[in-house]
């Protein structure tokens, strides 16, 4: 069994984030002690793996709230938890198509920046010849 303090230093939540999740009923009951401190148990410590990931991939407090009360109901409620993680694929995907294009986009505008502190000339380019040059539309300094 874990304290609060133990399972915030596993996980990287903090103690509020915790009683914050108990809270909201993102898991089942914590056990409690004789002096009524939390006890987590490995099982817990799961269960808050899998709320960090649903976290990670964005997917609202209240979603997380639907699929933990029907993964509660047990095996009755496999169609509906399925459409809910294939919801939740279809909005990482799109997730992973945008962030691909910031990441492209921006290695594309790091390698511009480091091509253009290699003139000093390029000091005095206004933000439309820069754009201009880094869209591949004007010429200057070549």
């Amino acid at each position: 069994m874990y304290s609060a303090k133990e399972v915030a230093k596993i996980t990287g939540l903090t103690t509020a984030t915790l009683r914050y999740y108990e809270k909201e009923n993102l898991m089942p009951p914590i056990a409690r002690s004789i002096q009524f401190y939390r006890q987590y148990s490995d099982s817990d410590i799961e269960w808050i793996n899998m709320i960090q990931c649903l976290r990670l991939a964005n997917v609202p407090i209240r979603s997380i709230k639907q699929y933990v009360a029907l993964l509660l109901q047990g095996g009755k409620t496999i169609k509906e938890r399925h459409c809910l993680v294939d919801e939740y694929m279809k909005n990482l995907k799109i997730q992973i198509d945008n962030l691909q294009k910031a990441f492209l986009l921006t290695q594309s505008k790091l390698s511009f920046y480091e091509k253009l502190m290699q003139n000093s000339d390029n000091e005095s380019l206004s933000y439309v010849e820069e754009w201009q040059l880094f869209k591949g539309q004007g010429k200057k300094n070549e």
